[in-house]
C-alpha cells in the first residue's frame, strides 16, 4: 500500500484533525477569502451612487508539508477546502523539497453560478 497522496477529479482535501491531511501531511496554513466583482455606478457629478455586487467567488487555499510526493492535482479538479465544497484547482506550487520532505501550496476558487459535480 502507497503512502502518497493523490488527488483526482471530485476527492476532496480534507484538514483532518489538528491540521492533519490524511495521516500524511502537516498543514500549515490556509484561507478562505469571498471575493467577486464591484461595479460603482456614478451620477452626473461623478459621486458614487450604487453599488453593484456580482460573480461572487470564494478564493481558497492552503499550504502542506508532506513527507512523500505531493498530491498530483491538476487545473480544473474539484477539491474541498477550508470548508468550502467544490473549488476549483488553479493552480500548485512546489515551494521546497528536502529529501523526501516537501512544501506545497494550492490555489482554488469556488464559484456561486458553478454547482459541484
Amino acid at each position: 500500500m502507497s503512502n502518497v497522496p493523490v488527488i483526482k477529479g471530485d476527492n476532496t482535501v480534507l484538514f483532518g484533525a489538528d491540521g492533519v491531511y490524511s495521516g500524511n501531511g502537516i498543514v500549515t496554513s490556509g484561507n478562505n477569502k469571498l471575493d467577486g466583482e464591484k461595479l460603482e455606478v456614478a451620477d452626473e457629478n461623478g459621486y458614487t451612487v450604487a453599488v453593484i455586487y456580482f460573480n461572487e467567488k470564494n478564493q481558497c487555499s492552503f499550504e502542506m508539508i508532506v513527507k512523500t510526493a505531493a498530491p498530483a492535482l491538476a487545473r480544473g479538479d474539484e477539491i474541498t477546502l477550508c470548508g468550502v465544497a467544490a473549488c476549483l484547482v488553479d493552480d500548485t506550487e512546489l515551494m521546497f523539497a528536502n529529501k523526501d520532505v516537501q512544501k506545497f501550496r494550492v490555489n482554488a476558487t469556488k464559484y456561486a453560478a458553478i454547482a459541484g459535480s
